[in-house]
């Protein structure tokens, strides 16, 4: 399947290299023809001749499409050529169904970007190949033209992908071979390692769960390396697990000793160090003495130059004598020689000899030999070639990694160890993804914001000047009305404040566009700063989860800072080895990044944490519920408006100068009194029974929820707190330090440092330092450091007396 466009910006435009499904010249000067309006176009594309079925979108029919179309197009004044033409073709053997052809056709024009736009498609017939012919407006239902930016790779990558879905022939162009390449390898078996795996490559496999072969033949191995007693019953024991071992030779070196499931060059396998360090060649002849092999573990190889000059002679003695491709197999085989065929890929390249089928054995292509050695000059002698090229063989799945893996998984808790990895892995890879999502997400709309912010500054001054240019003009021109006499003068006067304006808006046109390039710059400058703020790595993300008390990123970080190959020899080793001073201060000035933004990164933490303030205790909050219900009560119970105003009668009467009248007034007010607070002390009573009943558990349950949402603020802002806390300790007090001791290094002669790696911390590094520092003479440090301070009080002087003449 492959697609076409139609070029209608120039008249001897042809179509495009590799097509060739048109024939007659004619045709073609129709197809470009077709390209240049809509109705050339559409009458081409659904000539009742050609066309075998039409669809269209966005029109009516056939017969109106083509106003139709051009009564779109007129809302584009820009856009010259709005005629899009699109070919798509199929193979003979590519049999589409109408749907699949409009959908291919809206599939291409959606990639392209217009799909909503008109468009007439016609099924043609008339040539070899069956195609479809495509008219499409270029102007969409907004007016907006398409550019039809890169079109011509969308479309040739479409293709590839529904090819692929479809499972049709792929054409190969220059923008889809990485689709061509992952269908062709999408169920090809992936090869079993054949090297040591790399870090990386370690860590994705006990990411993903895999069992990397030293993991799974450790067990075996060890027992064996423990229980032998010499090198003889070393091998028995590995071989009775399917293990051999073999010398590792670079040239006439012997680099170590190797195990794997076979001499062959490609059996799975490691080095013997990747096992264990006492799996070392030098560890295992300390006990056992000198290396004994098993069997032959390197043959003899012969130099290739001297095998072919050995044995041109009875090849080309054979080929001259031959008469027959089994002629020719018989004469060499009775000198040991056989014929081979070269294959690269899928492609059969030429005829090689060699002594033996071995792979490692000698030989040479036939064209070293001689030129009517070749394959095809010997097939124009025999014929074809009746040989077929050998199956490179295929290393089967190790029997010890399937045997280690049943064994691994018939443990339950094995297996929910490993399942309980894989799942915290899982999670914190996931987490990590949002929390770089969610940053450069902020990132970018801070981005955004400010220059909307700018822009509406900038817009909103603008039109701030266009109004006083407007106010302006209306003012001179009321001005120029009242004050000109004569239609001739008042023209003369409104061309000139037309003038004095344009001038006028020019230079403030000029003026708007300098200071906008200003604000670009600005905002480029900010835009940068904001870029160089970098997202945390994986292993400080799962470092600062683990510190804030989360269990699974604590194994994370348990299974990340686990030696990756389990070599602690060459771990100690490396350790051991000098470091020059000047990668000292490089690790000093990394660990110096991390701790600023891991302050800073909790410091911002800190500042975006919502506070909290600190609940009351269950008592205090149990007081002010019974507090509220006493005060509801107490208006509830009040008197009621008959009683008030009895109450007020009696106060009249307890002012009357009858003292029985008095009296008795005096009672009846003592006696509603009573009457009311007996109210109240009863309906207290009640609501102290239903809350203490009820209410109280609830009051109680919503205090425990606030100071555990409490304790997890304090805990979280404690937490940060000491991160904050320690990155200042390394910043300000060790990392001054160790610059100190290598400054007095420096200045003593030290030029190395032993036991600071490159992947040491403040303390690790610190204490090599500190180390190397304690090992000079104390006359010497003790001068080196007065000369330090003389210096540093001579640099201050020559500061201050500068300030000073300022």
């Amino acid at each position: 399947m492959i697609s076409k466009s139609v070029a209608a910006r120039s008249r001897t435009r042809s179509f495009a290299t590799g097509i060739d499904y048109i024939t007659e010249h004619a045709h073609e000067r129709a197809c470009v023809q077709a390209g240049r309006s809509f109705g050339d176009g559409i009458g081409y594309a659904s000539a009742p001749k050609k066309a075998a079925w039409v669809q269209v979108r966005g029109v009516a029919s056939v017969e109106t499409a083509a106003i139709e179309m051009e009564g779109v197009a007129v809302l584009s004044r820009r856009c010259k050529d709005p005629v899009y033409h699109l070919i798509v073709a199929y193979a003979n053997d590519e049999r589409p169904t109408r749907g699949q052809v409009v959908s291919d056709a809206e599939r291409l024009l959606k990639t392209i970007g217009m799909e909503r736009n008109q468009y007439v498609l016609a099924a043609h017939q008339d040539t070899d190949n069956y195609h479809a012919h495509v008219i499409a407006n270029r102007i969409g239902p907004e007016g907006k033209a398409n550019d039809l930016w890169h079109e011509r790779i969308k479309r040739e990558r479409t293709c590839a992908e529904i090819a692929a879905e479809r499972g049709w022939e792929i054409v190969v162009g220059h923008h889809n071979r990485d689709i061509v390449q992952r269908e062709r390898h999408l169920y090809s078996p992936p090869p079993d390692p054949e090297r040591c795996l790399s870090d990386g490559a370690y860590r994705q496999l006990r990411e993903r769960g895999e069992l990397p072969w030293q993991e799974s033949g450790r067990p075996y191995v060890l027992d064996a390396v423990d229980r032998a007693k010499d090198w003889s019953d070393l091998h028995q024991r590995l071989a009775a697990h399917g293990v051999v071992a073999k010398l590792i030779r670079r040239g006439e070196r012997i680099r170590g000793l190797a195990l794997a499931e076979g001499f062959e060059r490609g059996a799975p396998g490691c080095a013997a160090s990747s096992i264990d360090v006492r799996c070392a060649l030098p560890a295992l002849e300390r006990r056992f003495g000198p290396f004994t092999p098993s069997r032959e573990l390197v043959k003899e190889t012969v130099d290739a130059t001297q095998w072919v000059q050995t044995a041109r002679a009875t090849i080309l003695t054979a080929v001259d004598s031959a008469r027959s491709w089994d002629d020719l197999a018989q004469r060499l085989s009775r000198e040991g020689i056989v014929v081979k065929l070269i294959r690269r890929g899928m492609r059969v390249q030429g005829v090689s000899f060699a002594q033996g089928r071995d792979p490692d054995s000698p030989g040479c292509g036939a064209s070293q030999i001689h030129p009517r050695c070749k394959k095809a000059a010997l097939e124009q002698r025999f014929g074809p070639c009746p040989y077929t090229p050998e199956q490179p063989p295929r290393h089967h799945r190790s029997g010890v990694r399937d045997r280690a893996e049943r064994e691994a998984y018939a443990d339950p808790r094995r297996t929910l160890r490993d399942a309980q990895r894989i799942a915290d892995h899982a999670r914190a890879r996931s987490e990590y993804a949002q929390y770089r999502d969610r940053f450069f997400a902020e990132r970018h709309r801070a981005t955004a914001d400010r220059k909307e912010a700018a822009w509406g500054r900038e817009s909103m001054q603008r039109r701030c000047e266009a109004k006083r240019r407007r106010e302006a003009r209306l003012l001179l021109r009321a001005v120029a009305r009242l004050a000109a006499r004569g239609a001739m003068a008042r023209q003369l006067a409104y061309c000139s404040i037309d003038a004095i304006m344009n001038r006028r808006r020019a230079r403030e046109y000029d003026a708007a566009r300098v200071r906008w390039e200003a604000t670009k710059i600005v905002l480029a400058a900010e835009r940068k700063l904001m870029l160089g703020e970098k997202p945390m790595d994986y292993r400080s993300c799962v470092a600062e989860w683990a510190h804030a008390g989360d269990l699974g990123a604590q194994r994370v970080l348990d299974a990340l800072e686990t030696p990756a190959h389990n070599r602690p020899e060459r771990t100690v080793r490396a350790e051991l080895q000098p470091v020059n001073l000047d990668h000292v201060r490089e690790r000093l000035r990394v660990i110096r990044a991390n701790e600023e933004a891991r302050y800073e990164h909790a410091r911002v933490e800190r500042q975006r944490l919502t506070r909290v303030k600190r609940p009351p205790t269950a008592e205090q909050a149990l007081a002010s519920a019974r507090k509220e219900i006493q005060a509801c009560v107490s208006e509830i119970t009040q008197f009621t408006p008959a009683e008030r105003a009895q109450l007020a009668r009696l106060a009249k009467k307890e002012e009357s100068w009858n003292p029985f009248v008095r009296n008795v007034a005096k009672k009846e007010a003592l006696k509603l009194h009573a009457g009311q607070q007996a109210r109240y002390e009863a309906e207290l009573a009640k609501a102290t029974r239903d809350f203490e009943g009820g209410n109280a558990h609830r009051v109680q349950a919503r205090v425990r929820s606030d100071e555990r949402i409490y304790r997890d603020y304090v805990d979280v802002s404690l937490g940060l707190e000491a991160q904050m806390r320690k990155a200042r300790a390394v910043l300000r007090d060790e990392i001054p330090k160790i610059e100190k001791q290598l400054t007095v290094l420096e200045r003593t002669g030290c030029a190395q440092i032993e036991g600071a790696v490159w992947g040491a911390g403040p303390d690790k590094l610190a204490a090599s330092v500190d180390r190397r520092y304690g090992a000079l003479p104390r006359e010497l440090r003790r001068d080196t450091e007065f000369a330090m301070r003389r210096e540093q009080r001579a640099l201050r002087r020559g500061h201050e007396s500068i300030s000073m003449d300022r």
